[in-house]
């Protein structure tokens, strides 16, 4: 695996000066949706938590298996940076609820019964879950994408309420997907982004617009369709194979998260070129990536942890977006495809898996 640096060129161009801008539009969006505000949570005075406190266990629900490497390392991770946040001692309670609705709500409700100082929720199913059972507790999320749109935050400067974090993902990406799947395919005519119940607010995808958009300025047609259990996955790959000059783009969620490796056997059996949101799926054999890295994510998420363990109000913590995106070609993976990367698309990785 390589890494090079990056150089602009075509539609990535786009995709690089973009990095900081449309969060910083989203930052002075002033159209924010008000939520109320829980009597006894005053915004100056969120109540420090006592030193006997302190040792409770802090709850992190995830979505993965317990056995899952990549679930088992961001868990590392997060331990880690409390620990590096000046609390060495501070146990914590993670929790698996995989892709599993059910189990991840009874999770949540276990969670909450036992009033740890703080919950950590990974990915927008496990906020959701906790975020119903408690509007008291404390909670830091990281992947929840548009929580303003969702309601769990007033705005993203001033949360307002017991819920603050970090987002992975934001609605421009979407355009962002389709130009990079473009410019390593010139020859693509058609484009399915694979969405999941994770990635829609209201009914409305949440990366549907930009996709659709730069689609069409880009000449491929667009098609959303939206999936929610495992056996729905065969039949969309197997349409765009029997169409030809197709490709696909899987959005972030939990649903994506349990079912990556699954999308990465069945595209590269049916040569379909395949733009993941999760970067661990280009290095398992995924033509190629472009998003955040969830392990830094996890540590500012554990640093704003350790804030509120210190007596710090959730309220006034802003919810942040990612600093970085890295984008990730899996050169191997693309030649087997018989998909020949332009050395422009090259240059521009950050990382090239060989």
């Amino acid at each position: 695996m390589l890494r090079r640096s990056i150089a602009g060129a075509g539609p990535m161009r786009a995709v690089r000066a973009a990095r900081r801008g449309p969060w910083a539009e989203t930052w002075r969006d002033g159209r924010m949706r008000r939520r109320t505000v829980i009597a006894g949570l005053a915004l100056a005075g969120w109540p420090r938590i006592a030193g006997a406190q302190t040792q409770a266990h802090v709850a992190a629900l995830w979505p993965f298996t317990e056995s899952d490497d990549e679930g088992r390392a961001l868990a590392e991770a997060f331990n880690a940076a409390l620990r590096d946040q000046g609390h060495p001692d501070q146990p914590v309670d993670h929790r698996w609820g995989g892709a599993d609705p059910e189990r991840t709500r009874i999770l949540a409700t276990e969670l909450v019964a036992a009033r740890p100082p703080v919950i950590f929720a990974y990915l927008n199913a496990q906020l959701s879950a906790v975020a119903t059972a408690t509007r008291t507790i404390p909670i830091v999320f990281v992947g929840a994408s548009d929580p303003v749109g969702f309601g769990y935050v007033e705005s993203l400067q001033r949360p307002g309420g017991n819920i603050t974090g970090f987002t992975l993902y934001e609605a421009p990406l979407g355009g962002k997907w389709v130009a990079a799947l473009k410019e390593a395919v010139p020859s693509i005519r058609r484009v399915t982004l694979l969405s999941n119940p994770s990635t829609e607010i209201r009914g409305k995808n949440l990366y549907a617009e930009p996709f659709r958009s730069t689609a069409a300025a880009l000449g491929i047609e667009p098609r959303v369709v939206k999936v929610e259990k495992t056996a729905d996955i065969d039949p969309v790959i197997a349409d765009l194979a029997r169409q030809g000059h197709g490709g696909l783009i899987v959005a972030p969620g939990t649903f994506s998260e349990a079912n990556g490796d699954r999308i990465v056997a069945l595209t590269t059996r049916n040569t379909i070129p395949t733009v993941f949101a999760i970067r661990r799926f280009a290095y398992r054999g995924g033509l190629m990536s472009y998003g955040p890295d969830p392990t830094e994510a996890v540590r500012r998420a554990a640093a704003y942890v350790g804030r509120i363990l210190r007596g710090e109000n959730p309220a006034t913590l802003p919810v942040q977006a990612p600093t970085k995106f890295d984008f990730i070609v899996n050169l191997k993976s693309a030649r087997s495809m018989g998909v020949d990367i332009s050395s422009a698309l090259l240059a521009q990785a950050d990382e090239i898996v060989e």
